[in-house]
């Protein structure tokens, strides 16, 4: 139970910090490749009913489908 509560912590953080400035894409990563880790990172939170968290990916994502 602990194991799943700080996986859940680490994933907030992480998602939390996308909405900030200082956050940025591995370099070698392509659009493909960032699209497809924000619809699994989307499909975790929309799980564990991390909403707050799930309208910040969409919001990346959108930036990201934009930039296409």
């Amino acid at each position: 139970m602990a194991i799943e509560n700080f996986i859940l912590q680490l994933y907030k953080e992480s998602v939390n910090a996308m909405s900030g400035s200082n956050w940025m894409w591995p370099d070698s990563w392509d659009i493909p490749r960032k699209i497809n880790f924000l619809n699994e990172a989307l499909s975790y939170g929309e799980k564990f009913e991390l909403y707050e968290q799930c309208g910040i990916i969409r919001d990346v994502k959108q930036k990201i489908e934009t930039q296409e």
